[in-house]
Formats: structure tokens, C-alpha cells, sequence
């Protein structure tokens, strides 16, 4: 079984996006899937995508991925995880 890792971030109210929308998503991703497990929910409110190092919640679940802790992370979209292709391969260094 897979630990999976639910990550949610939202930089403004007006966004279309609510935390509590990602949430239930993600949260119906893992129930629907029989392989999957929750290892975590990770949440970053209110912060902007371009203040990567800022992200609170996104440093601590690559800290939980180094520890050994998550085996996949789950986002609604691409845009929620990076802002930048400079962040995503900083990020996807690290995963590998």
C-alpha cells in the first residue's frame, strides 16, 4: 500500500479553488483507491506559489518524503504545486 501524502495551497479567497475544495477531492482520491493510504495532509493557506521557500506546510512534507514517510503526493492541480519550472525541477531533485 501506498502512503500517500495530500497537498493544498491557496494564495487568495478569490481563488476558485477553496482549501476545503482540494480537500475533499484529494480526500475522495485516496478512499476511492484500495492501494493508496493517508500519510498526511499538508497545507499552505494564503501563501503565493512564487514564495516557494515560505511554504510552511510543502517544507515540511519534503522533510516527511526524506524521512522516508510518503510515497506519493496528491494535488488538484499543477498550478497548486509549482508556480515555476525553476521550483519543480528544485522539487523533483529532491524526490528523486
Amino acid at each position: 500500500m501506498k502512503r500517500a501524502a495530500i497537498y493544498v495551497r491557496v494564495s487568495t479567497d478569490e481563488q476558485g479553488d477553496s482549501v476545503g475544495a482540494q480537500l475533499a477531492a484529494l480526500r475522495d482520491y485516496v478512499a476511492a483507491h484500495d492501494d493508496l493510504t493517508m500519510a498526511g495532509e499538508y497545507i499552505d493557506e494564503g501563501i503565493s506559489g512564487q514564495k516557494y521557500a515560505q511554504r510552511d506546510d510543502l517544507q515540511r512534507m519534503l522533510a516527511d518524503v526524506d524521512a522516508g514517510k510518503i510515497d506519493i503526493i496528491l494535488f488538484t492541480k499543477l498550478d497548486r504545486w509549482f508556480r515555476s519550472v525553476r521550483h519543480y525541477t528544485a522539487t523533483q531533485a529532491q524526490l528523486d
